[in-house]
């Protein structure tokens, strides 16, 4: 993969991951998610910001993994 193709995966991958950070964090109420993982989903009240909070946090871990991997 040349330079600039690498550059820009890794921009696209860095602006999903904002949108992914910053959905957890409306739907946690805070970033505290950040320091204890997908434990902190159980505690949320809503079945529906449960699964929201666990398909962002896949999206992450999926993010990571193919960050890993360049």
């Amino acid at each position: 993969m040349s330079v600039s193709k690498s550059k820009n995966l890794e921009r696209k991958l860095d602006n999903f991951a904002k949108e992914a950070k910053n959905e957890l964090n409306n739907v946690c109420g805070s970033s505290l998610w950040e320091s204890l993982g997908f434990v902190f989903f159980d505690q949320l009240e809503n079945p529906e910001k449960i699964a929201k909070a666990n398909f962002y946090y896949g999206q992450l871990q999926i993010i990571n993994e193919i960050k890993f991997s360049i």
